[in-house]
């Protein structure tokens, strides 16, 4: 393998990429010149991406997996070369501005340490079923507030536009039932730490079987119930919220259970940039985005070949602790993430001129093999880069698919960041797939019987 990238060899791989589209292919390319999720199937000329294997389903034949964690696939893979910000001119085609700022702020301790590029695993052929259905049904009405003809999987395999792109985010999801334990640490600029902890459970029906007849437009496409343990002054407090693709006439609805007062609200209007106590982040940021995204024109701007965060399976090591990761200033210590070469979807939203939002523009980098927004920069409403955003993509054995395991917040600004949804001290990790969700559970008359 290469232990680093020449300049030249930069140039060649960019221009070799260039900003491939939906033009480039038909539904009919699916499992032939793309992946049955749409990718591109072949490595690169250089060798640095391989050829889509898609070897495996579930877990790898020599991993001893007792359904607790995810262990690592790759556990002998070594780092081929480090990016600081002495060689980052070097690599500077295959890095974003979130990332070159990152080593530009932090020189001293921020690094990118690449690996080799893995593209092992598939998703259960019931999966690429929906996923070729939807390549040919799928569509946005409503100026785009509403994804219709979709089903079980990710809705544009073969994206026209930016819009479509970021549907994609939203049905990129493979678990269907979600229980875990997600512990955040929030370190602000003054080195001062706030520690938080819920435990979580999704049910997403979109996401399941293939019920596509039973699918209405519109239908709730996930609900989750969030129950905080800690800081001690929220412990008890549970809020259930429902979500569809029908954003323009049935939005998100959210309500809380009170523990002081027992009783059950109907939340305010908790979304787009909403702040969270968790970190430097809003709420539409939760899992790379979610919710509307009407406040946004959204351009594709291309796809690319860069350096990202992927298989992060060392982010769930039972060996590390919760503060291991927060030992640095302004960033989580970088030994422990991986990036990989990959080929990514860009994809930029600008802020609408009649509406709000604290981000006046936003680009999304999102990963051709799971679909999922592997990075993230926010600018300002000045135009200047503010936050990045980094999501550790692994493949969830339970589950057969990728999932979102940890997330990184970063604020350029207030030199603040957080790392949240560890699970690396729970005795059990995050479940997926594990049960049927309970009769009423994810309603407000469950979320009262939760709550006791």
């Amino acid at each position: 393998m290469h232990k680093r990238l020449s300049i030249s060899l930069l140039g060649a791989l960019v221009a070799a990429m260039g900003s491939a589209t939906a033009a480039d292919y038909g539904p009919e390319a699916l499992g032939q010149e793309l992946t049955p999720m749409g990718a591109i199937k072949a490595g690169n000329e250089a060798g640095t991406i391989p050829p889509w294997s898609g070897k495996w389903q579930g877990p790898p034949p020599h991993i001893d997996y007792d359904g607790r964690y995810n262990p690592d696939p790759y556990p002998d893979d070594e780092v081929l070369y480090t990016i600081s910000v002495d060689n980052m001119e070097e690599y500077a085609e295959v890095l974003g501005p979130g990332q070159k700022a990152l080593l530009r702020t932090y020189p001293e301790t921020y690094r990118i340490h690449v690996y080799p590029t893995r593209r092992d695993f598939r998703r259960p052929e019931l999966v690429y079923k929906n996923v070729r259905r939807n390549a040919e049904e799928a569509r946005l009405t409503n100026d785009g507030l509403t994804l219709e003809g979709a089903y079980g999987g990710v809705a544009f395999p073969i994206p026209d536009n930016g819009l479509e792109v970021v549907y994609n985010i939203l049905t990129s999801s493979a678990p269907w039932f979600i229980e875990a334990p997600q512990v955040s640490r929030f370190k602000h600029a003054n080195g001062s730490v706030t520690r938080s902890e819920v435990f979580l459970k999704v049910y997403n029906p979109y996401a399941r079987g293939d019920d596509r007849e039973g699918w209405e437009d519109g239908d709730v496409f996930s609900y989750s119930l969030s129950e905080e343990r800690a800081p001690p002054r929220n412990a008890g407090r549970i809020t259930l919220s429902s979500n569809t693709y029908d954003n323009s006439g049935t939005p998100r609805d959210a309500w809380q259970f009170d523990p002081g007062t027992r009783r059950v609200r109907k939340t305010p209007d908790v979304q787009f940039d909403y702040p969270v106590p968790q970190g430097p982040r809003v709420v539409d940021e939760q899992n790379g985005f979610n919710g509307s995204p009407e406040r946004f024109d959204w351009k594709l701007v291309g796809k690319r070949e860069m350096v990202v965060p992927f298989h992060n399976y060392r982010l769930e090591s039972r060996d590390l602790s919760y503060d291991d990761f927060i030992v640095t200033e302004g960033h989580p210590d970088p030994q422990y993430i991986r990036h990989e070469l990959r080929r990514v979807w860009i994809v930029e939203g600008t802020l609408k001129e009649d509406l709000r939002h604290v981000y006046g523009k936003r680009r999304f980098y999102v990963e051709e093999d799971s679909w999922h927004k592997v990075m993230g920069d926010m600018y300002d409403t000045r135009g200047e880069l503010w936050r990045v955003s980094f999501d550790g993509m692994i493949y969830a054995y339970d589950a057969e698919g990728y999932y979102n395991n940890v997330s990184i917040y970063q604020d350029l600004t207030s030199r603040a960041y957080s790392i949240e949804k560890l699970n690396n001290e729970a005795a059990i990790g995050t479940r997926l797939n594990r049960r049927e969700p309970l009769p009423g559970e994810f309603s407000p008359a469950g979320l009262r019987r939760a709550g006791g």
